[in-house]
């Protein structure tokens, strides 16, 4: 309950990358709901600016999360999430678009940051890879809602629409507890007790949640007894592997093409001349990776982290290479592909399901468990600011690139990243299935043992 609630923020996000799907056919058209038609050049400055906005809110989302804690941060990025849709309604040129999407791009990065650091505390051990997949659950939904009814919906009722959420996710929020985490690091001890009470059910022994809190409070005392710098996550050898693993996995899920094809998913569409309208597939799209998002849920938990990465990256790669297959034949050998008209959407759904078992979800659940919380503010912060520039540069180049080398290029790109980022999860990604934040670092760093254990002992 507390994590579907926190990731609503999720949602909202989301559906500022999934408009651009169905609002670029419009905005491209003579019939421009802005009263100008914007050149293909404007509208990848449109798509991406949103996440170019996520690159400078990276640093404000980790002051907010570490200065007032994961909570309020979460409550001030209903406000960049919102605003801006009513000054979509009125927009009447590129330039203000992408302006208000920037600024959108500051509640996406704030959400990253609360989000994930929040479900990563709340949870416990046994559960927490469970309840990290619902932060890619309600990206779905908000995705799901775009694409469904987007392309059936005036331009102005859809921003409108879409403000609605993050209103309901503030109010929603506003109720639920800080993390027992954070409370410890600001001297709340009380309060944590409370809150870890909530969490855990009421029903929890008061033994239990005395070993718990006394396990938090120790982990928290030795990380901040060893609070680092940028230049030390970057440069001292403690962090080396943990940082390795981040980028990697940041790098797949990037570099795998999710972003683009979720902003371009009716371009994708309507470029092959698929045998399904593109307004039908886009709904089946969003229908489509629910159901694998569940099944990610179901699994991550039982199969752990690794398997479920490699087994998506290569799911993802398959189709990728499928989808760039229909498009060499059709826009350069000029094959007739009536016979696999029906090719690029199948692949492209498939994609849609692959991609979240793994190579979309994973990286936010390892996100909230690779890093101590010594270090975890500045970890997230490098993170997003990682991840967001290399999906605005997908966002920003899919276009261009598909127009001047062929839009098989892009997805066989997309699909040598998918192989090479499921190499890389083989032999580097850690598995961190059922295995507490001390036990992580341990994994992670063999040198760096936590002589909190022995407190926590000391303390039972």
């Amino acid at each position: 309950c507390f994590s579907d609630t926190a990731t609503m923020s999720m949602a909202s996000a989301a559906m500022y990358l999934s408009w651009s799907s169905p609002a670029l056919l419009q905005l491209t058209s003579d019939n421009s709901p802005i009263g100008v038609k914007i050149t293909e050049e404007e509208g990848s400055w449109v798509a991406s600016s949103f996440l170019l906005g996520s690159l400078p809110g990276s640093f404000l989302a980790v002051w907010l999360a570490e200065r007032f804690g994961r909570k309020t941060a979460l409550l001030i990025s209903a406000l960049p999430l919102g605003l801006p849709w009513y000054g979509i309604v009125f927009a009447r040129s590129a330039i203000v678009l992408c302006i208000l999407r920037f600024i959108a791009g500051f509640g996406f990065a704030i959400v990253i940051t609360g989000a994930t650091t929040y479900n990563g505390e709340i949870a416990e051990k046994d559960i927490r890879g469970k309840l990290g997949t619902t932060f890619n659950i309600l990206k779905l939904t908000g995705s799901l809602y775009v694409l469904c009814v987007g392309p059936f919906v005036s331009y102005e009722a859809l921003a409108l629409s879409c403000s609605v959420l993050p209103i309901v996710f503030a109010v929603i929020f506003y109720f639920m507890p800080e993390s027992p985490y954070f409370l410890i690091k600001v001297g709340k001890k009380d309060l944590a007790r409370k809150n870890l009470i909530r969490l855990s059910g009421n029903n929890t022994s008061a033994k239990a949640i005395e070993d718990r809190l006394n396990e938090i409070e120790s982990v928290v005392e030795y990380d901040m007894q060893n609070r680092s710098t940028l230049w030390e996550f970057l440069s001292k050898q403690e962090y080396r592997k943990s940082l390795i693993v981040m980028a990697g996995i940041k790098t797949l899920q990037q570099l795998s093409g999710t972003t683009a094809i979720d902003s371009y998913t009716q371009t994708i569409i309507e470029s092959s001349n698929s045998s399904i309208s593109s307004e039908v597939s886009s709904i089946i799209a969003g229908l489509i990776q629910l159901p694998a998002a569940f099944v990610a849920a179901a699994l991550v938990d039982r199969m752990g982290r690794k398997p479920l990465m490699i087994i998506s990256a290569f799911g993802c790669a398959l189709a990728l290479i499928a989808e760039g297959v229909y498009f060499y034949l059709y826009k350069v050998a000029f094959v007739d592909v009536r016979m696999i008209s029906w090719l690029p959407t199948a692949s492209l759904l498939f994609y849609l399901v692959m991609n979240p078992l793994g190579v979309f979800t994973l990286p936010w659940i390892l996100l909230g468990e690779l890093f101590a919380t010594n270090i975890k503010g500045i970890a997230v912060s490098v993170s997003i600011f990682y991840g967001g520039t290399l999906a605005f540069l997908v966002i920003k180049f899919f276009q261009p690139i598909s127009i001047k080398w062929g839009m098989h290029t892009t997805f066989w790109i997309f699909a040598a990243v998918c192989i090479l980022g499921a190499i890389f999860c083989l032999f580097m990604q850690p598995e961190t299935k059922g295995k507490t934040f001390a036990e992580i670092q341990e994994k992670l760093n063999r040198k760096r043992r936590y002589a909190n254990k022995d407190k926590i002992q000391a303390k039972q």
